[in-house]
């Protein structure tokens, strides 16, 4: 086996720098788009009946047992034979948004399920709507309770947005193969992209969990 030589990688290290930051958008943008789905499917489930209860079950099914790469997959090739012309990295945050959705909605659902009936009561004797008593009241009580399972979710997406690279996007990935294609040291590339990994879902489950003090400093 030949020596390792990092030194051509770690050459163009701004370049994958660069790939990160796209990396860190996709994962946050797609992870806050799909809390906002997940937060009107968690309310269909909890408030809707029949029909509307049985559509969002069948989402969250759908969606969690099918891979998430067949489902960008779809976006990416369906969207244009409608007339739809996205480019490849709204159709990775599309796909990875939907997918986010239906596990996020099931912990949400799940926290809702956990918050103590004096909470409803309190908010209907404050005279509160039901929206109000969901955005004020009931979700971030849920938040708080689900925040764990919340940040698992966010890293699985932080790793998981490395698929990105197979439809063009010039990611971590993306930009790591680029690297390895023009030095010839995929090993040595690919062993940085990892420690950049690590870096950045050790860094973005840190400033998560410090938004979480913060909001229930603030509460």
């Amino acid at each position: 086996m030949t020596a390792l030589h990092f030194q051509p990688v770690l050459q163009r290290l701004p370049f994958l720098l660069g790939g990160a930051a796209t990396t860190v958008l996709l994962s946050v943008a797609s992870f806050a788009a799909g809390l906002v789905l997940a937060a009107g499917l968690a309310v269909l489930r909890a408030e809707g009946r029949g029909a509307g209860r049985r559509l969002g079950m069948a989402y969250s099914t759908i969606m969690t047992n099918t891979p998430q790469l067949s489902q960008i997959f779809a976006i990416f090739y369906c969207l244009p034979l409608l007339g739809v012309m996205v480019s490849p990295f709204a159709s990775v945050f599309i796909g990875m948004a939907l997918n986010a959705a239906a596990y996020l909605a099931d912990i949400l659902a799940a926290g809702l399920g956990r918050v103590p009936p004096l909470y409803h009561d309190a908010a209907a004797a404050l005279g509160l709507t039901r929206r109000q008593a969901y955005l004020r009241v009931l979700f971030p009580h849920a938040l708080q309770t689900m925040a764990p399972a919340l940040a698992n979710h966010f890293q699985i997406m932080i790793l998981g947005s490395s698929m990105a690279s197979i439809f063009g996007v010039e990611d971590l990935t993306g930009r790591a193969y680029d690297v390895g294609a023009t030095t010839f040291r995929i090993l040595e590339v690919m062993l940085v992209a990892g420690v950049l990994y690590a870096l950045l879902s050790v860094a973005l489950t840190g400033a998560f969990a410090l938004g979480r003090r913060m909001f229930e400093g603030a509460a």
